[in-house]
């Protein structure tokens, strides 16, 4: 029997869709990883030989990549963020606009994905 409404399975993915469930997949990782980055902030004052052992820690690869796609999930949910406030006073509510300021977040949330991986490492 066929759905009666439907559903995201029969649409063609699109880029506003797409991050839509990126957006919610994102913050998913980012819950996950907020208690880890609160120990690493923790141990800054009250821990010392601790953040000595997760200072050696960040400095490696996997480490370091997980950082990245922190700040890109980061960085999409602040630019996206933009974007809402926008729309909260109906700027830019029309089609067109939608995807040219969802291009253009997508465009600088890799510019500056690509300058803080370039400080990192």
């Amino acid at each position: 029997m066929a759905p009666i409404s439907p559903h995201l399975q029969i649409y063609r993915p699109f880029l506003t869709m797409v991050f839509s469930i990126s957006s919610r997949i994102g913050v998913i990782a980012f819950a996950f990883s907020l208690p880890f980055f609160a120990i690493w902030l923790g141990s800054l004052n009250f821990l010392p030989q601790l953040n000595q052992v997760l200072t050696l820690l960040i400095n490696l690869l996997p480490i370091k990549l997980i950082f990245v796609f922190w700040f890109f999930i980061f960085n999409h949910h602040l630019l996206n963020g933009f974007k809402y406030f926008l729309w909260s006073f109906s700027i830019g509510m029309d089609l067109k606009n939608v995807y040219l300021v969802t291009y253009l977040i997508l465009v600088a949330n890799i510019i500056m994905t690509l300058i803080f991986t370039w400080m990192i490492f």
